[in-house]
Formats: structure tokens, sequence, C-alpha cells
């Protein structure tokens, strides 16, 4: 059993990183090229930002180079995502409630990473029961705590929002529920072996370790081992729901708003739209010119609706 629980951490990272390359690689793949909206202010502008400008303002604008300000663009991503501040100037009765629930993920999350850089800092040679590790272990231990209490008290909060609020509730399936209490779950797991433990820190550090050496060393807390196995099953889960926007949200929202690279500078859309012209329409609408008989989008594009027909 002991092997077979390694062998389950080991299938949910990389169950995860597959399942959410093919999710990324399905969309790009199947989504059509984005209509541009004109919507603004862009990030990536730089100084033109400020009043909601954009390079094509500028006089011959495509004679010259562009000029992005990636940093912009990173700017507004991390803004977004570390504060949720579309939600917060929107929706403010949400974000009290899903902000705390998001917090206590990325505390999880950042902490994995510290544990994580920990092993691999025991590994090169450092003490293990030495100072530094002592003081990342009352680290981890704190954000674990602070962490798992935001995940419960937001999860719950963000149920009763779905449940209290007309509009929620009217688009709340089964799913959305299902996976905001398989996250308190796992919060309170995380939060019991944090009680009833000496140290989270040392049952974190000593199975990631193991899982890196392939030291299939038996657990020495059950709360933490039930704390894990809903740990591999939500890393499974969460690329196949709606809560794959963690990885997802870039393309299915900051790239939809923010895309506006021209046509006329990229090859990739010029290849997108050639293809997308060559589809059949059928439609009889009178301001496509149609008569019901199959036609490409060319055939629309190149011909005048209210040009009489010679007999």
């Amino acid at each position: 059993m002991t092997t077979l629980f390694y062998i389950l951490g080991y299938l949910a990272v990389a169950g995860f990183i597959c399942m959410a390359y093919l999710k990324i690689r399905s969309y790009m793949a199947s989504s059509p090229l984005h209509v541009r909206w004109e919507l603004y202010p862009v990030p990536h502008e730089g100084s033109k930002t400020v009043y909601g400008g954009s390079f094509m303002e500028e006089k011959d604008w495509w004679t010259k180079p562009r000029h992005i300000s990636h940093w912009g663009d990173i700017k507004a991503l991390l803004t977004e995502v570390l504060f949720l501040h579309a939600t917060f100037e929107h929706n403010l009765k949400l974000w009290v409630r899903s902000y705390p629930f998001h917090v206590g993920m990325y505390m999880l999350m950042g902490g994995t990473i510290i544990v994580l850089c920990a092993v691999f800092a025991q590994l090169f040679g450092l003490n293990p029961q030495g100072g530094f590790m002592i003081f990342v272990g009352n680290i981890i231990n704190a954000v674990v705590l602070v962490g798992t209490l935001c995940i419960i008290i937001g999860g719950i909060g963000l149920i009763e929002r779905r449940r209290n609020d007309e509009g929620l509730r009217r688009y709340s399936t089964p799913e959305h529920y299902f996976n905001l209490v398989i996250f308190i779950v796992f919060g309170l797991l995380g939060l019991a072996a944090w009680a009833f433990s000496p140290s989270y820190f040392e049952l974190a550090r000593t199975f990631i370790y193991n899982l890196i050496t392939f030291n299939f060393a038996p657990q020495t807390s059950v709360l933490f081992s039930l704390h894990l196995l809903i740990g591999f099953f939500l890393l499974i889960w969460i690329p196949m729901t709606h809560m794959g926007h963690v990885f997802m949200k870039y393309f299915t929202y900051h790239d939809i708003r923010w895309g506006d690279e021209p046509t006329s500078s990229s090859d990739k859309n010029k290849a997108k739209i050639l293809e997308a012209l060559k589809f059949n329409v059928t439609w009889s609408a009178k301001h496509i010119a149609g008569d019901g008989t199959p036609k490409s989008w060319v055939d629309v594009a190149t011909t005048n609706p209210t040009e009489k027909k010679e007999d």
C-alpha cells in the first residue's frame, strides 16, 4: 500500500501536467481568431494606457515598428491574479468570499514550492536539522495554518453565496458545489494534520524528499496521508473542470482582451483568416446575396449584395 501511495503521487503530478498541456493545446487548436472589439485600455500600450490610447492613433502606424510594454501586461496580469481586481471592482460581495479562497490556494501552492526548494537544498548537502531549515519550517507551518483556514472560510462563503444569490444560484451546477466541498475537505484535513502533528513542514518535506529519491517509506500521519490523497485527486480533477482557469485564464481572458496584433504583420493570423474564408456558407439572407446554394466566405466577400443580377 505504501508503494501504491507514492505511485498515486507520481501519477497525480504527471496527470496534471499532461492534462493541462492537452487542454491548452486543444483550446489553441480549436479556438477561432479573436475579433478585436476595440476594448481599451490595453496594458502593453505603455504611456498610452493612461488615457486608453492605441498605437493605431498614430499616423501611418502600419509603417512604424511597434513598441510593446511587456511589463504593462505582466503588471496587469499579476494585479488580476493576485488581487482579483475585476471582481473587487464589479462584484465586491463575491470578492469578499472568493479572495480568501484564492489566497489560501496561493499560500499552499507557494508553500509547496518553498518545501520543494528546501528538499533540493537538503539533497545538495544542507543540514535538514539546521537553523535555516528550522526557520523555513516555521514559515511553512504558519503559511499552512493561514492557507487552510482561508480555503475553508472562503469555500464555505462561496457555497453560501451561490445558494443565496439568485443570479449565481441560477447558473450553479452540482459540479460547482462539489468542487468547493472537496477543497473545503482538503483544507480541513490539512488543518487537522497541522494541528495533530509536531510539524507539518517535516511531514511535507519528508514526503517530497522520499518522492524525489524513490524512498517509499511509510507515512507517519494518517491525517496528512488523507490530505495528500485529496490533493492527488484535485490535481487530476482541476484540469477537467472550470477551475482549470488556474492555467487557462490567460488564454480565455487576457489574450482575448488584449490581443491586438495587426493582421498585416502576423503571418499566423493571415493563415487563419485564409483558412476561415474557405468555409462554406449556405445562408440565404439578402445581406450576403445568398440564394441557398453552397458558397465560401470568399464568394460572399467578393459579391455585391445590392448588385442586380442580369436576366
